[in-house]
């Protein structure tokens, strides 16, 4: 006997009682144990991976998206790298490759970044090129 939904037969060999959460993983345990161990590595850094994705969002906390995090990075060294000289000495608050505070403290950059409306911005330290410590004879 076939079953049909949305428009499709679906084989009786391919029909499935729905079972409840235990049966349901009791059966994905059945399924998986043939993987190799390779595979099974694989699945267990997958299903980690979705907890904390799960969590991250029960909790409303931004999930941080790690390709868009080293891009971030690359801006803010970037960005450090050309303005240097220029801000020697202060505190600097960024936005990807946008100064959005400067201050003589941490707070005063900060606090410029959240009237930018920058809740969580990179804050640094900027020392001059001449201060960095020499390490030679």
């Amino acid at each position: 006997m076939s079953i049909h939904r949305d428009g499709l037969t679906i084989p009786k060999h391919c029909q499935a009682v729905a079972p409840n959460g235990h049966e349901q993983l009791d059966l994905l345990k059945e399924q998986l144990a043939p993987l190799s161990p390779q595979e099974k590595l694989e699945l267990a850094r997958f299903l980690t991976e979705q907890a904390k994705l799960d969590q991250a969002a029960e909790q409303g906390e931004a999930v941080i998206d790690r390709a868009a995090a080293d891009v971030k990075r690359t801006q803010h060294m970037a960005w450090l790298k050309a303005h240097r000289e220029e801000y020697s000495g202060q505190y600097v608050a960024l936005d990807g490759d946008r100064l959005v505070g400067v201050g003589l403290t941490i707070r005063e950059a900060h606090e410029q970044a959240r009237q930018h409306g920058v809740e969580r911005p990179f804050l640094t330290h900027i020392s001059s090129v001449k201060d960095a410590p020499f390490g030679g004879w």
